[in-house]
């Protein structure tokens, strides 16, 4: 069966052909046709643990919106006419109501990618950049009850109402995206990115991705009310970027909602795990440091000792924010904790993604088929490199064997696998 990847530019890299006799199938989050006005207008007459955002804006003097970044989907331009028209039934006229960027430790946008989130409402509302390593940027809100210092952009504590637009995916630190995570890590500054990111790595992805109620997703929640978010716009998109499912009111409550939709939508139920996992990371592709959910996902289907192939472009390289991927590079899990418990590692963010990913490399031979990393920069994380994905395929079929089974999963950015008989298994603990 021949199997393109959703690159157009990077044809080089494509397609694939997989041999019928292997292929165990080809797997890709569900798709929907929604009317999407109703979606998005049941959602915001429908609040969940809050009044409707008209109501619980009423009397505000200054709203604060929060967006989230270009390396996210969430379709902003065509949830604001809903939202907008909610904040000005409230009273709210158009020069009390900001936008702060939200991209945590990314890159700022470029003024294309802020046209492109707001649409027709660029240039028209004040919008403000987060830079969590501005120290004179941050406001201190205090210290969660395990005790880690809770800062965020002073914005937060300026204005009268805080409200995070966002939407909900899987995730490999959070579980899900979306709900509290607008602001932790979105506007906050490093030590509750630190302390999320690092406490992840500790845990493999199947124990985290899709879980909502995990102790990373936790903390940041009771950090978002210290921070004063007082309300969430949520929505859950397929991977034709449908608007499927709004949420809307508490963070937590309409976040928890949220997930339940965004479980599934997309969750890919394969019936147990294969010897070989071809994977894009779309739409997460602009470096290795978000394509890297590609693996994440990748992990959750293939063997031990399997093979697990990552096709995605990555333009901007490996990881420019975070410059330790490359400089420490690949080592045994348990070495990188010795480094980070002896205080060796500086930025613990970048650290804790390299944690990520050599849990994946030292069970799994894994390979990365990427026109924006080089073949020097792929070895020193631990991958082999292939130049194309068929290439990349032959290398796993002599590693595996030429009977190994082989799983394709589309949209690896998003993609939630669920291995059927471990579901069955994990049931069964539970009943015993």
């Amino acid at each position: 069966m021949k199997i393109d990847f959703p690159y157009p530019g990077y044809e080089g890299i494509a397609p694939v052909e997989v041999p019928d006799r292997n292929l165990m199938g080809v797997y890709s989050p569900r798709t929907f046709e929604v009317d999407e006005a109703e979606v998005l207008r049941h959602g915001f007459a429908s609040p969940i643990g809050a009044p409707r955002l008209r109501e619980a804006a009423r009397g505000r003097k200054r709203v604060l919106v929060l967006i989230d970044d270009g390396t996210r989907m969430t379709p902003v331009a065509r949830i604001l006419p809903h939202l907008l028209d909610e904040l000005h039934a409230a009273g709210i006229a158009d020069d009390a109501i900001e936008f702060l960027q939200a991209p945590g430790t990314h890159r700022p946008m470029t003024e294309a990618e802020i046209r492109e989130k707001l649409g027709e409402f660029a240039g028209r509302y004040r919008i403000h950049e987060h830079h969590y390593l501005d120290e004179s940027s941050l406001h201190d809100f205090g210290h969660t009850r395990d005790g880690t210092r809770v800062t965020a952009n002073k914005l937060l504590a300026e204005v009268d109402f805080v409200l995070g637009v966002g939407s909900i995916l899987p995730h490999r630190v959070k579980g899900l995206s979306g709900g509290a995570k607008i602001v932790f890590p979105g506007v906050s500054g490093r030590e509750m990115m630190d302390r999320n990111q690092w406490e992840a790595s500790m845990h493999m992805s199947e124990t985290v991705m899709g879980v909502p109620e995990n102790p990373m997703r936790l903390r940041m929640e009771e950090a978002a009310r210290l921070a004063g978010l007082a309300y969430i716009v949520n929505v859950v998109y397929d991977v034709a970027r449908h608007i499927v499912g709004c949420f809307t009111g508490d963070a937590v409550q309409a976040h928890r909602e949220g997930c339940t939709t965004s479980r599934e939508v997309y969750a890919a139920h394969l019936p147990t795990r294969a010897d070989i996992v071809i994977i894009d990371s779309h739409s997460a592709d602009r470096d290795f440091w978000q394509s890297a959910k590609g693996p994440y996902a990748g992990t959750m289907a293939v063997k031990d000792g399997g093979s697990l192939i990552l096709v995605s472009p990555n333009p901007e390289g490996v990881a420019s924010n975070h410059k330790n991927l490359l400089e420490i590079g690949y080592m045994p899990h348990a070495r990188i904790v010795e480094l980070v418990q002896h205080g060796k590692v500086d930025d613990l963010v970048g650290v804790a993604i390299l944690a990520d990913v050599c849990q994946i490399v030292d069970k799994t031979d894994c390979l990365m088929v990427s026109p924006g990393v080089t073949r020097e920069q792929a070895e020193r994380i631990g991958f082999r490199y292939a130049t194309s994905a068929q290439e990349a395929l032959a290398l796993a079929f002599e590693r595996q064997g030429a009977s190994a089974s082989v799983a394709v999963l589309r949209y690896g950015g998003h993609i939630l696998p669920v291995v059927d008989d471990e579901e069955v298994e994990r049931v069964a603990d539970m009943v015993a």
